[in-house]
């Protein structure tokens, strides 16, 4: 009895101390996605959309805990559920108008019931409704964040196969050797998709290195080299910085499907992207970028759409000086002290510039003088909201400059410290004959015969042609990668 009695008496002791002190909870609450507001003012929809209610804004800079997510696949973008870490205003943004940290998976973002037919976001949305799979812990896996080309090898010189919506889930199997390319299989074909263009998670660094022989063009039965660099050298450095600019300019009243060219006559020639927007395109093998061709051709610019529009801020023989000299702006089009930078950015409204000056520079001005005033048009630009791609130029030959190389080194250091896109117009030149530059040395070459529009193996022996491909693969890299 006595026995009984010492066992009662531990279990009723054990009871009292479980009830004064219970056992701690050892599981730790998974710690919120947080990201920081972009633009200076965002609009905090009821539900998600496009189309809905905005509820009120939030200030740029502002922390927020992301604490849901739509499960829609074509709502004009990701929506995703959010309060502010200090408090006040809750509800739905567009996800592309938040800076996240690196290797963040939104696919852990529980998802909500909101379906932005009217209904509200649940009171607790961090219950989910249809929880997110969760992958095993260490495997990769990918999203698609916008409409994505699958290729068939790592690079956009080789074949598009499909295009993928934006929000599609893959496994990726492998990586190409400059860790730039993902490789996998999707409803059972193999292809590639650009890293900038997926969000990636997991062991990225335990994915194989797969080398995929180069592509090869070819003319009949003649192999060519004179195809232009890989874009991946063509166009570089489009960041958070060129999404933050946008932005902005949307803000601003600019159009995202409008991009002004700025620059000396190099730019200002009708050879320089007018057939493009005129009807004398033809893409050959380049067939990918048709469609932000016809992006930039549906809203006219100002005198034609942005290709053959005749721009204000670019005219033989300028300078960094002149864009920004009032004196030389269009009278009854520009505004009185007004520059013809500033001119064309107000007239145009454009989202994107494509700006070369340096080949009239080189014959005259210092580089000190000419850093700076580079520096000017560039801050100009993202003041008004319009994303500045700096050009390096071509080579001059036969004129006794040799300054080309000192110039285009400060093109490229000022794009890094403003971290703005360049556009290395110069390496694209540099297999072509004569390094695609006419007789007179100072101008790329032509074809008389053919329209600089043409993109056949023979037809990019010219340094005019050239340009003209190689902008239209910058337009499409900061297209996909900055202004959807």
């Amino acid at each position: 009895m006595k026995k009984i009695q010492t066992i009662l008496g531990l279990l009723l002791v054990s009871t009292l101390l479980m009830a004064l002190f219970p056992i701690a909870n050892t599981s730790r609450a998974q710690d919120p996605i947080q990201a920081r507001v972009i633009p200076q003012l965002l609009n905090v929809r009821d539900v998600p959309g496009p189309n809905s209610n905005v509820i009120g804004q939030l200030s740029g800079g502002t922390v927020v805990n992301v604490q849901g997510r739509e499960d829609q696949a074509d709502n004009g973008g990701l929506w995703v559920y959010v309060t502010p870490t200090t408090g006040g205003l809750t509800g739905w943004v567009l996800i592309d108008y938040l800076e996240f940290q690196p290797g963040v998976n939104l696919d852990t973002v529980p998802l909500t019931n909101a379906t932005g037919t009217g209904s509200t976001a649940p009171s607790n949305p961090t219950t989910p409704s249809d929880p997110a799979p969760v992958a095993p812990t260490g495997a990769a896996t990918g999203t698609t964040i916008g409409q994505v080309n699958f290729r068939g090898g790592p690079g956009t010189t080789y074949p598009v196969l499909r295009q993928l919506s934006r929000g599609l889930a893959f496994a990726p199997n492998g990586r190409s050797t400059d860790g730039q390319w993902y490789r996998a299989v999707i409803d059972g074909q193999e292809g590639w998709l650009f890293y900038q263009l997926v969000r990636v998670t997991g062991d990225v660094n335990g994915l194989p290195v797969i080398e995929v022989a180069p592509p090869i063009t070819t003319n009949g039965s003649t192999t060519t080299t004179n195809a232009p660099a890989a874009p991946s050298s063509i166009v570089s450095n489009i960041g958070t910085r060129a999404r933050q600019i946008y932005v902005r300019g949307q803000q601003l009243g600019n159009r995202p499907d409008v991009f002004s060219k700025v620059g000396d006559s190099i730019s200002a020639s009708p050879l320089f992207l007018n057939p493009v927007g005129s009807g004398g395109l033809r893409l050959d093998t380049y067939g990918y970028l048709q469609p932000v061709v016809d992006f930039f051709s549906k809203t006219g610019a100002r005198t034609g759409n942005s290709f053959n529009n005749e721009s204000l801020a670019a005219r033989g023989g300028w300078t960094t000086y002149d864009v920004l000299n009032p004196e030389l702006a269009v009278p009854g089009v520009c505004q009185i002290g007004e520059t013809p930078l500033v001119c064309e950015y107000r007239v145009v409204k454009p989202s994107v510039a494509l700006i070369m000056f340096g080949s009239n520079d080189t014959a005259w001005v210092d580089s000190g003088s000419y850093r700076a005033n580079l520096q000017t048009i560039v801050q100009t630009s993202i003041d008004m909201g319009v994303i500045p791609v700096l050009s390096t130029i071509p080579d001059q030959l036969g004129t006794g400059v040799n300054r080309v190389a000192e110039f285009n080194n400060i093109i490229r250091s000022v794009a890094r410290a403003n971290n703005i896109p360049v556009w290395d117009y110069w390496q694209s030149l540099q297999s072509l004959p004569n390094y695609g530059m006419s007789g007179d040395g100072l101008h790329p070459s032509f074809d008389p015969t053919q329209e600089t529009g043409i993109f056949t193996a023979d037809g990019l022996r010219y340094g005019y042609n050239m340009r003209n491909l190689t902008a239209l693969i910058v337009l499409d890299a900061i297209w996909r990668k900055a202004l959807y």
